[in-house]
């Protein structure tokens, strides 16, 4: 029973000094509709797991900001881009969760707020005539702070983050 209004704006400038920079800046709010294992609400007691559903539930919702930048170049004959974002990314009305091995156990209730904040860096471009290839790296901290308690990281926080996509030809192949 909620009415969800998610505005959003995004603006790009090309600088007049060097036509291949393009500095961004993007903002939003954004919720999201929480699934039916996060209105169920566990409570143990005496070692007997009981279950309910929460019908007060609220879409968790979240702040964005993206600042970034773009540039584009020619290396080795041919087109690359080298884009930096850096984030921040306000969150109320989270449903906090557990993983316990590969079981997920939420909380059942909106009682958490938390924030993520990074910096990206990201290098695309043709390493091989006519693909796609990029490398990346990240740095990033997701934290929560449930009922009220101090700050502690996410689920899901990792500091650092690098991953290469290369695509190449096999050779004699068409």
């Amino acid at each position: 029973d909620e009415l969800l209004v998610s505005p959003r704006a995004s603006i790009g400038l090309v600088p007049e000094f060097d036509d291949n920079m393009t500095l961004r800046f993007a903002t939003g709010i954004y919720y999201q509709a929480p699934f039916y294992r996060e209105f169920r609400d566990t409570v143990n007691v005496g070692g007997i797991g009981t279950v309910r559903l929460n019908d007060n539930i609220k879409s968790p919702r979240s702040l964005h900001l993206v600042l970034g930048c773009d540039y584009k170049f020619r290396m080795l004959g041919r087109p690359f881009k080298f884009t930096a974002e850096a984030y921040y990314k306000k969150m109320d009305n989270i449903i906090p969760y557990n993983v316990d091995n590969v079981r997920v156990v939420y909380y059942g209730e909106n009682c958490a707020k938390g924030y993520a904040a990074g910096i990206d860096f990201k290098l695309f471009g043709e390493f091989v005539p006519g693909t796609d290839s990029w490398i990346t790296f990240s740095v990033m901290e997701t934290k929560e702070k449930i009922n009220g308690g101090e700050w502690l990281p996410r689920p899901t926080d990792q500091t650092f983050n690098a991953s290469i996509y290369f695509t190449d030809y096999f050779p004699g192949t068409d």
